[in-house]
């Protein structure tokens, strides 16, 4: 038996799953609903007459490489070294899933378990996947703190309000609080512990009924420990490179994303300065990126209608913010929430006995290693 199966990552349940969904179509709606109210959209016939079909055939591979960039992102550690074999392709539906169930979920909190499930899947420890996701994570605010604050420093001061600034300087205090505590818990694991343990004292966990949950995942945290730690150190001796390549592909990730944006606007007849508008589309992906809306639903709308207006047509704004959710949220959306619900299906679906029978020895193993006082050193 492999020892992924020993542990099964926490996963959203399908009527949580669901009322995402529905919160993310109606903020999404609203978004749009009162973008329209602001600028007025021009009619389907006149967008028609000045759409550049070609540039929207440049977003079909635009699309497919921000998806093989995100699955690179794993793939890069998941190469049978270190941490498991695990494709491109597989690596690819945990970022689809990733970012399926960040859609559904306010600030992104829920993509996490989803591409963690997708990897334990895949012959991954939860503590393996779990380590690359955050060192991801990092890379992603590393990259969105510098990016933005080279940005804010270059760009025109008349884009925006005197009441920008300080939103602007809170959005980058939270990157950097943020960068600070993610890099605290990869060097040093234990932290996290006790960062989780705070967070339980604080949560009325009787109200909540976590108890039993709670249990469970500070002795299985507590165990893990030992094992995240000693991947990480493994990493840091014989892989330094690949960290700072993940930082590489995450720069290219997103400037991808940035890309597509500008072609969108240029497919909309929109002759936009590329560098003022890659400033812009980086300064937006902050704003929204911890937004309280599943998906920064609603939000996107407005800021994308808001940032774009000194560079494009009133009315073609509301246009562009569908267009540009669409190619970068909704339908990378859409396919990772058939990769997810697919896969999960399968799983249920599988024998009860198999289920038990793991259950079983999982039950065993962990009671064994909480007697003897001995930590988790599986490989």
């Amino acid at each position: 038996m492999d020892d992924h199966t020993l542990e099964t990552p926490a996963l959203p349940s399908f009527k949580k799953a669901f009322l995402g969904i529905q919160g993310f179509l109606f903020f999404t709606a609203l978004g749009v609903i009162l973008a329209i109210c602001w600028k007025a959209p021009a009619s389907f016939r006149i967008l028609w007459e000045h759409t550049h079909p070609l540039f929207l055939l440049i977003l079909v591979p635009l699309v497919g490489l921000d998806y093989l960039l995100g699955g690179l992102r794993f793939r890069l550690f998941f190469d049978g070294r270190i941490l498991p074999d695990i494709s491109l392709w597989n690596c690819m539906r945990s970022n689809l899933a990733n970012i399926f169930m960040a859609a559904i979920t306010p600030g992104q909190t829920g993509g996490g378990p989803a591409q963690l499930y997708i990897l334990w899947r895949c012959g991954a420890k939860v503590s393996q996947a779990a380590l690359i996701s955050l060192v991801n994570f990092a890379a992603t605010l590393l990259f969105f703190l510098i990016a933005s604050l080279i940005s804010w420093a270059l760009l025109p001061s008349h884009l925006w309000g005197e009441n920008f600034v300080p939103i602007m300087q809170t959005g980058l205090l939270v990157l950097a609080t943020m960068i600070s505590l993610v890099l605290l818990v990869i060097m040093f694991p234990s932290i996290g512990l006790v960062l989780v343990k705070q967070l339980f004292r604080v949560v009325p966990v009787r109200l909540l009924r976590l108890e039993s949950f709670r249990d469970r995942l500070l002795a299985t945290l507590n165990l893990e420990i030992q094992h995240f730690r000693q991947i990480f150190r493994e990493i840091l001796q014989a892989r330094k490179m690949v960290l700072l390549v993940t930082v590489l592909v995450t720069v290219a990730l997103y400037s991808n994303k940035y890309l597509m944006a500008y072609v969108i606007a240029r497919a909309l007849d929109q002759p936009v300065p590329f560098g003022i508008f890659f400033g812009l589309q980086i300064i937006q992906y902050v704003l929204i990126y911890f937004a309280p809306t599943p998906g920064a639903s609603g939000l996107a709308e407005i800021s994308s209608s808001w940032l774009m207006n000194p560079l494009m047509s009133a009315q073609v704004l509301v246009y562009y913010a569908v267009v540009w959710r669409f190619f970068t949220t909704f339908l990378g959306a859409f396919l990772g929430g058939y990769i997810f619900f697919l896969d999960l299906r399968s799983w249920v679906k599988k024998p009860a006995s198999v289920k038990k029978d793991k259950d079983i020895v999982e039950s065993q193993l962990l009671a064994s290693r909480v007697e003897n006082g001995k930590p988790d050193r599986r490989a």
